[in-house]
């Protein structure tokens, strides 16, 4: 089951396409835009971008509306970096006021904590 999956709307099949297409030969991991990777623990998800270059106050982190939304940018005249967004569709399991992050050696780490089931004990109705 997903739980989490990025989330682009203004992506469609021919757009994907031309990004496909448009992406630099010479350097294809710039094109492609940051290294991400996503593992799941028992009480929460751990979601690991490498951002090298960035530094704690160029970066925005914002959840809006279950999308976790992601803003960096670098002043131009710093050598690696740049302007970077992302977004992920967040799952009805993510307890969106408990995301923590930290950002170490050009690595950034989201903590999204999982909501704590709720268990319904059974009631008895009176008959009247």
């Amino acid at each position: 089951m997903n739980l989490i999956q990025r989330y682009q709307p203004a992506l469609s099949w021919v757009n994907e396409i031309d990004r496909f297409l448009n992406r630099s030969v010479l350097n294809p991991v710039v094109a492609a835009g940051p290294r991400e990777s996503f593992r799941e623990a028992e009480n929460a998800w751990t979601l690991r971008l490498d951002l090298p270059g960035y530094r704690k106050q160029d970066i925005t982190l914002t959840v809006t509306d279950r999308t976790l939304q992601l803003a960096a940018a670098t002043p131009p005249e710093q050598p690696f970096g740049g302007k970077l967004e992302r977004q992920w569709k967040l799952g009805g399991d993510v307890d969106a006021t408990a995301i923590s992050a930290r950002l170490e050696n050009g690595v950034l780490e989201l903590i999204l904590a999982k909501r704590t089931p709720v268990i319904v004990q059974p009631t008895t109705i009176e008959i009247q």
